[in-house]
This record gives structure tokens, C-alpha cells and sequence, in this order.
């Protein structure tokens, strides 16, 4: 049996080993303008299940630099889904966009639901959960305080700190929830053809709402029979088959 785990491990070890060196042989593709030849390595790499925020972002830019626009931004956003704090990826991110067909008004929000979102989508779920155990921790050490307490002052400062802490772990608690939930939603979708006909119903003979282009980022409300009916930023919504677009 220890021997099994012996060779497991060593295969496990020797698989991630290859799959590292195929990642270094991509950026140096990259790096010589062998765009074409570093995408190919990239996506090996991604079907091999390896996934990381500098992986897609460097897909990305190859994509970027091989004038595939939509496949540019999917993999910006995929970096940014994993680490929302990545610049760079942000950066690149609003240039590759500003060189779409559509520019798209974005539906005015209420500044509470801006300021709301903005929030949740600053950092991974990942970070708001370390968050979560971290101000949890505090306000149980300020409880354990206050129980031990004997000084007067000492108590009512913890009493009062117990409150406080446990109103931010309810703020930092309703931020990780709503962060997970877009996170494992994959309702972002990214326009992948040249341009694609946005029907009003779900059947080629309908007829068309608007055109989009590559590039465009949409939001996939609902799924039937090989068409995906989706919503953009300016809240126009109309149903567009499957193939044309792919999740973010």
C-alpha cells in the first residue's frame, strides 16, 4: 500500500512537473511573436486542469496579439474572476473592450447597488472568506473578553466592540454569499462570432431584436434547446444560439 501511494504521488508530481515546463515553453513562444504557438500550449495546459489567474491572463494576451478579440477578453475576464485584483488583467481587460464594435451604454444603478457590487466583486470568495474567519476570530476573542472581565470599564468597552465586530461579520458575510453565488453562477458570457443576430424568440425565423459583435460580454438569463437567451449592459435581452457565445 505504501509503495501505491509512492508511485501515485510521483506520478502526480511528474505530471505537474510537465505541465509547468509546457506553461514556461508557452511564454517563451510568446515572447518570440509565436502567438499562434503559444495559444496552442496555453489551452494544453488549461486541459490538463492546471488553472491560474497568470495562466489566462497570458492566454489572453496572445489571444490579444493574434487578433482574436472575444477569446482576449473571455480569458482577461476568467483572470479576473480568480483574482479581481489583478491590474494588469483589468487594464488589458478595458483596452481589448475599447476596440469592440459595440459600445454599449451600461443601465444606470441605484448608488447603493453600485456601491453594493463593487464591493462583492473586489475581491475573490476565496479572500472573503479569509476575511469571514479572520473577523470572526476577533469578535470571539473580544467575547471571550468580555466574559472574563471583572473591570467595569474593560466590560462595556467589550460589550459594546462584541456588537460592532458582529455587524461586520454580517457586512463581510452577505459580501462573501453574494461573491460565491456570481462566482459559481457562469452567467457572464463573452460574444465569440464576428457578429451574431440576437432574435426575439428562440428560432432561427424569428425576428432580430440587434447584432452583436465579438467581444461583447453578455448575461445568460435562461437556457433552451440550443439557445441561450441573455441580457447586455443596457438591458436589452433577446435569446441568440449557444455556439455563438461561451461563459466567462
Amino acid at each position: 500500500m505504501k509503495n501505491i501511494k509512492i508511485i501515485l504521488l510521483t506520478a502526480v508530481l511528474l505530471s505537474t512537473l510537465h505541465t509547468t515546463l509546457f506553461a514556461f515553453e508557452a511564454d517563451d513562444l510568446y515572447r518570440n511573436g509565436q502567438y499562434s504557438e503559444a495559444i496552442a500550449q496555453y489551452e494544453s495546459v488549461l486541459a490538463s486542469g492546471l488553472t491560474s489567474p497568470e495562466l489566462y491572463y497570458n492566454l489572453g494576451n496572445a489571444y490579444y496579439r493574434d487578433n482574436q478579440l472575444g477569446r482576449a477578453i473571455l480569458n482577461y475576464s476568467r483572470a479576473l474572476r480568480l483574482r479581481p485584483t489583478m491590474t494588469d488583467a483589468r487594464e488589458n481587460l478595458a483596452l481589448a473592450e475599447s476596440k469592440t464594435v459595440d459600445h454599449i451604454v451600461t443601465l444606470p444603478q441605484l448608488f447603493v447597488v453600485r456601491w453594493y457590487n463593487s464591493i462583492c466583486t473586489a475581491l475573490s470568495p476565496t479572500a472573503w472568506r479569509i476575511i469571514w474567519l479572520t473577523v470572526f476570530a476577533i469578535l470571539a476573542a473580544v467575547f471571550v473578553t468580555f466574559r472574563l472581565a471583572r473591570n467595569y470599564n474593560l466590560r462595556k468597552w467589550t460589550f459594546v466592540s462584541c456588537f460592532a465586530v458582529l455587524l461586520l461579520l454580517l457586512c463581510v458575510s452577505a459580501f462573501w454569499h453574494t461573491s460565491a453565488l456570481r462566482f459559481n453562477s457562469h452567467r457572464e458570457a463573452v460574444v465569440m462570432q464576428s457578429s451574431v443576430a440576437i432574435k426575439s424568440s428562440p428560432e432561427r425565423q424569428s425576428v432580430d431584436k440587434l447584432i452583436l459583435h465579438e467581444g461583447t460580454t453578455v448575461r445568460i438569463d435562461e437556457e433552451l434547446s440550443g439557445w441561450y437567451k441573455i441580457t447586455i449592459a443596457d438591458g436589452t435581452n433577446g435569446w441568440c444560439e449557444s455556439n455563438a457565445i461561451e461563459r466567462i
